[in-house]
């Protein structure tokens, strides 16, 4: 295919300045999203065994939530009642002991106000405050802010930055299909390796952009439909339906009489009336609010179903009166949806990979890792074609380009900086109780040790410089990961110290750990050889 050689020109400058300015926040978005995936495994597998409080059978909820509101008054208004939800770590009942008022949901909670209930063995109530990892929580937040803080109005003024961030994103991908357009059958998987170490970069550039580009387009549009949705929203809503809104909230259930409750409360028949109304859906949790009060009594129930294109980032959504025995609507399932819901819904589903169960989550942690690779390798690719190469010993050694060092620099310490600082919070989260076993929330040790090492390593960065500091991050990346299965490994020998081994079905996050680990030894080796053939003088010495 021809494409005129201006339009190519352009296109070029634009894909390589767009890249460059986004690229970095855009990394780290990738590979936390990545991870993200996995993040209530993650915090599964961060949170302490004693505070994973038992699971229990269905017929004992009644019984818990009756015991737990004799005790605890608080609860005669409303809790939360967990059944299959990875989310909260299969805690059978909670509720919030400190109301929580102006709090973004989106926010990263380093406090934890709630109270834990389950039953002991003997059939005893057993009631703790919560104290659960949020490792995994602090890693989707990196994915929707890139970890940058502060709030606009109700929001976090990171999600905010990335939907502009990702219109000049998806601008990036087409000017880049532009540049690939004319040799694209011709260069496509044509990885080159040798001494050409540019050439060798954009290839494998190339190969990545061109293979995952539609998981890219999805990824960009989605998150400026998330970013700016009251705005795409209206404007939906002005060209379908100018008269009236959209999107209305349903009328609010009331009971006129009797003023007592007509049915009495009962999470077994509740169970049984979600089950006959959306028998697709397996039931993860319910919250209920307003219990005092039958006229404003409310159930949030949260159902997943892996066939099913989700509303929510987890979950599809009823809500409807515990108290009233009439079917409650169903028009917010999938099962239930128009034409332009499913619309909606395909946009939070492809986002989230909330479809198809763990395959879906694989493939998207892989397409993560890539996307990832591809903003550091276009960061990779503008450093090479500026620096300046001297070969001959006789001559002055070349003066680098300012530019060309902060944009080296910065890649260098922002990227591997923020794998190694995401590595030290798992290792920080681990050992924390060692330190501290009085540890009220371990949660401010995960984002104040993630903050502090990323931090160290962007000042680092500029200090030294990305050739000095690369392989001293790589090296320091292996090192970090191989302690993560060694301490699993410390805890089963030495199970009084405070330390705990993976799960049974997490092991795979120590073995992931260890495979990585040897992927970046393999770097750093890399990274060293380079770094004593390079030319004197280049910024990579």
């Amino acid at each position: 295919m021809k494409v005129r050689t201006d339009i190519i020109r352009h296109a070029k400058e634009l894909h390589t300045w767009v890249g460059i300015i986004c690229g970095i926040v855009l990394f780290i978005c990738f590979f936390a999203g990545g991870l993200s995936m996995f993040q209530h495994d993650l915090s599964r597998w961060g949170t302490p065994p004693q505070q994973q409080l038992a699971s229990i059978a269905p017929s004992q909820y009644n019984q818990l939530v009756e015991q737990v509101q004799k005790e605890y008054p608080e609860t005669l208004k409303g809790f939360q009642l967990n059944f299959d939800s990875k989310e909260f770590h299969y805690v059978p009942m909670q509720w919030q002991a400190i109301e929580e008022k102006g709090r973004d949901e989106h926010g990263f909670d380093t406090e934890q106000h709630s109270m834990l209930a389950t039953f002991k063995p003997d059939g005893s109530l057993q009631v703790e405050q919560e104290n659960l990892s949020k490792l995994g929580w602090m890693i989707e937040q990196l994915h929707e802010t890139a970890g940058i803080p502060g709030t606009i109005g109700h929001h976090t003024f990171g999600m905010y930055l990335m939907g502009v961030v990702c219109v000049l994103y998806f601008l990036a991908l087409m000017t880049g299909l532009i540049v690939l357009l004319p040799t694209l059958v011709k260069d496509y998987f044509a990885v080159r390796q040798g001494k050409n170490k540019k050439r060798f970069w954009l290839d494998a550039h190339n190969v990545v952009g061109i293979t995952s580009l539609p998981f890219h387009i999805m990824i960009s549009v989605t998150v400026i439909a998330f970013a700016f949705h009251d705005v795409f929203y209206d404007a939906i809503g002005k060209l379908i339906s100018p008269d009236k809104p959209l999107f209305e909230r349903p009328p609010a259930v009331k009971v006129v009489e009797p003023l007592e409750p007509l049915e009495p409360f009962d999470v077994e028949k509740i169970l049984f009336k979600i089950k006959q109304q959306a028998p697709e859906y397996q039931v993860s949790s319910i919250g209920f609010t307003h219990l005092d009060q039958p006229s404003k009594a409310s159930a949030r129930v949260n159902l997943y179903s892996a066939d099913q294109m989700l509303r929510g980032d987890q979950f599809d959504v009823v809500v409807f009166n515990p108290y009233l025995n009439n079917p409650f609507n169903t028009s917010n399932l999938n099962t239930h949806a128009t034409a332009m819901d499913q619309v909606i819904r395909s946009m939070f589903s492809l986002h989230f990979g909330n479809y198809g169960g763990d395959l879906t989550r694989w493939l998207y942690l892989v397409l993560g890792m890539g996307g990832a690779f591809l903003f550091y390798s276009g960061n990779i690719l503008w450093i090479e074609s500026r620096i300046k190469r001297q070969k001959n010993p006789n001559l002055p050694v070349p003066n680098q380009r300012k530019d060309v060092w902060f944009i080296a620099s910065l890649t260098i310490g922002a990227c591997l900086g923020c794998i190694l600082a995401i590595t030290a919070s798992m290792l920080v989260g681990r050992w924390a109780y060692v330190i501290n076993a009085e540890l009220v929330s371990l949660n401010h040790w995960f984002m104040y040790s993630y903050y502090a090492v990323f931090l160290s390593c962007l000042i680092y960065s500029f200090i030294k410089g990305a050739g000095k500091v690369l392989p001293q991050l790589l090296i320091s990346i292996a090192i970090l990961l191989c302690l993560l299965p060694l301490t699993s490994f410390i805890a089963l020998l030495l199970p009084n110290i405070g330390l705990w081994s993976s799960h049974s079905s997490l092991w795979w996050i120590d073995i992931m750990a260890v495979v990585l680990a040897i992927l970046f030894l393999r770097f750093y080796i890399q990274a060293k050889h380079r770094q004593k053939n390079i030319e004197v003088g280049s910024i990579w010495a």
